[in-house]
């Protein structure tokens, strides 16, 4: 697996490599990076970083003052670090190849201000899985599990400090499960829909850590139906930190 293609990012000038054969990003990395709001001097975690999109994307759209992302497959980490010199963005971003489970003992418990998070959608018991290991890894609970993701994110959130995780619909009613009882307390549910004549498959959800109890549900819908993105997706895509 060593062919690798240059995409543009289509985001301040952003450029990512990624293996033309193994596990690419998704729309879904994009949209979950446009929800993340923070303050300036702001730490965020980008759990499971992957080969480093989100990770990237954050600097163009938030005044966060350090992005770390931790990724577990050594390959993909590496790629991520080339991403990030490719980019020029050293000073900004800090890749660490290790495991989700270890953030809080590598970053510390109640240290940072907002985590993140695109985890695998399916879970280890999903079926058999024809992909590549890499690309096994990044859809299969192979390695982590949903639950242990939220419970590191909630461990290393500071006290009010917000998680962002986007997922499949079939699975909203674990992701909430967890995150209340990790403290991480609902406070905004996005549905998110490929056409508006479809149903909503995926969700992105904002949580609070020991946040009082209220949901707000948006919805967006992400192409029209002529395959033409919405003007709302636009302008959430375009959006650039000023």
């Amino acid at each position: 697996m060593n062919d690798l293609r240059l995409d543009d990012l289509q985001c301040n000038g952003l450029k990512i490599m990624q293996y033309a054969d193994g596990y690419c990003f998704t729309s879904d990395a994009v949209l979950l990076a446009n929800t993340v709001r923070c303050k300036s001097g702001d730490t965020i975690v980008d759990l499971g970083c992957g080969n480093g999109v989100i990770s990237l994307l954050l600097t163009a759209k938030t005044p966060c003052s350090k992005v770390i992302g931790i990724e577990l497959q050594k390959d993909v980490a590496e790629l991520a670090i080339k991403n990030v010199e490719l980019n020029g963005l050293q000073d900004k971003i800090n890749i660490l190849n290790d495991d989700i489970a270890n953030a809080p003992d590598i970053l510390g418990k109640e240290s940072v201000q907002v985590a993140v998070c695109n985890p695998p959608y399916f879970s280890s018991e999903s079926g058999e899985k024809r992909e590549s290991p890499q690309v096994a890894l990044s859809r299969h609970e192979s390695t982590c599990n949903l639950e242990g993701i939220i419970q590191s994110a909630s461990s290393i959130l500071k006290f009010g400090g917000t998680f962002y995780i986007i997922h499949k619909t079939n699975r909203m009613a674990e992701v909430i499960t967890y995150c209340s009882q990790n403290k991480l307390i609902p406070k905004t549910l996005t549905l998110i829909y490929p056409k508006i004549s479809k149903k909503a498959d995926t969700f992105a959800l904002t949580c609070k850590k020991r946040g009082k109890h209220s949901l707000n549900v948006e919805k967006l819908v992400v192409y029209n139906e002529d395959g033409s993105m919405t003007d709302e997706a636009k302008a959430m895509y375009n959006k650039l930190y000023e």
